[in-house]
């Protein structure tokens, strides 16, 4: 599991609204039990705050909502569908923005 993989949501009830979600914890943080992850959210075409990144997937257009970071275990986290790692730049920017104000 790396930072910015993206996972089939583990939530089947909810996949209707949030497909799937994103690992935003580092790689290089061993030996956890537990994965800090984002939805990524259906059914919204533009971003409505500065914490929210557009994404393209299979000709769909979703938004990563670093506001609705939860903790799951990473057992949890079972079939992943792809990588965001080329949104990293604005994702950072989005953590930094909820973390720092700026």
């Amino acid at each position: 599991m790396r930072q910015f993989d993206l996972y089939e949501n583990p939530i089947s009830a909810m996949r209707a609204a949030v497909p799937f979600v994103l690992v935003l914890s580092s790689h290089y943080a061993t030996g956890l039990t537990g994965a800090i992850v984002a939805p990524v959210l259906r059914g919204r075409t533009a971003p409505v705050t500065a914490f929210e990144i557009p994404l393209e997937r299979d000709d769909e257009s979703l938004l990563i909502s670093v506001t609705g970071m939860i903790a799951i275990r990473q057992t949890d986290l079972r079939r992943q569908v792809g990588s965001a790692v080329e949104h990293e730049d604005a994702i950072r920017r989005a953590l930094d923005r909820l973390f720092t104000g700026f």
